[in-house]
């Protein structure tokens, strides 16, 4: 009897796994989709996901059926990802789908309508639907020095505009410098200020470039376009509230 139980309820839980530019986050879901429980690591090579999800399942002791969904930057424009994850999981957990982590932050954010999701964290990228129901994405290229207005792009600046000592660091060390420039420019520091600004510039030029696709696409009778924000730069108070009035200065004046 316990064991029935205990199978009935496996079927209402989920993993979702969010492997992004500089953190790998791996949760239980129950049917609700409310959060039981979660891991944080940071992000690694990819050949080493499918060892970290069997080792978690297994930690929290998941019957081999609980579905599990993977959303990993890089899966849209590189179609390897996806095959290479079914392959080494096949048989191991019952993975259902591999997709971007953007479409992803999309999908919680707009669900199947039309929309523009601008996502500023490590990287930054806008994914967007149009409402024929095309997806598109604009940036999200990971240059060295950062994608425009992305935490590697304001960290790898930071350093070299307040000469930062010390060794060099790598591409997650350059995006964790970002923290404390937004810090600085809270409290008043004119460089990391001007270094946010002209971050806020570069992202609101994804989101013009994303809102002027959407427009071409859209009927003049269309609802007004639905535009989302996510990422870790986005969830720092400062930056958002402050992003926020630059573009409303820029698209509603």
């Amino acid at each position: 009897m316990a064991s029935k139980a205990r199978k009935k309820t496996s079927k209402r839980l989920a993993v979702g796994v969010d492997r992004g530019g500089t953190r790998t986050r791996i949760v239980l879901l129950n049917a609700r989709g409310a959060e039981l429980k979660r891991v944080v690591h940071p992000t690694s090579h990819l050949k080493h996901l499918p060892d970290l999800i069997v080792k978690t399942a297994a930690a929290w002791r998941l019957e081999p059926h609980v579905p599990v969904v993977i959303a990993t930057r890089g899966a849209m424009t590189r179609k390897w990802k996806k095959p290479f994850l079914l392959k080494k999981l096949k048989g191991r957990v019952n993975l259902l789908d591999v997709i971007s982590d953007a479409q992803a932050a999309y999908l919680a954010a707009h669900g199947s309508g039309p929309g523009v999701l601008l996502i500023a964290g490590t990287g930054s990228v806008v994914f967007l639907k149009r409402r024929n129901g095309r997806f598109g994405k604009i940036g999200g290229h990971s240059p060295a020095g950062g994608d425009p207005g992305s935490g590697l792009w304001i960290g790898t600046r930071f350093i070299k505009r307040t000469k930062a000592g010390g060794k060099p660091l790598d591409r997650r060390g350059r995006a964790a410098c970002a923290v404390e420039a937004l810090r600085r420019a809270e409290n008043g520091d004119r460089t990391a200020a001007e270094l946010v600004r002209e971050a806020h510039g570069h992202l609101s030029d994804l989101l013009a470039a994303a809102v002027e696709i959407c427009a071409r696409s859209a009927p003049k009778t269309s609802a007004p376009l639905r535009v989302a924000l996510a990422g870790g730069l986005m969830r720092n108070a400062f930056f958002r509230k402050n992003f926020i009035a630059m573009a409303r200065r820029r698209f509603l004046t």
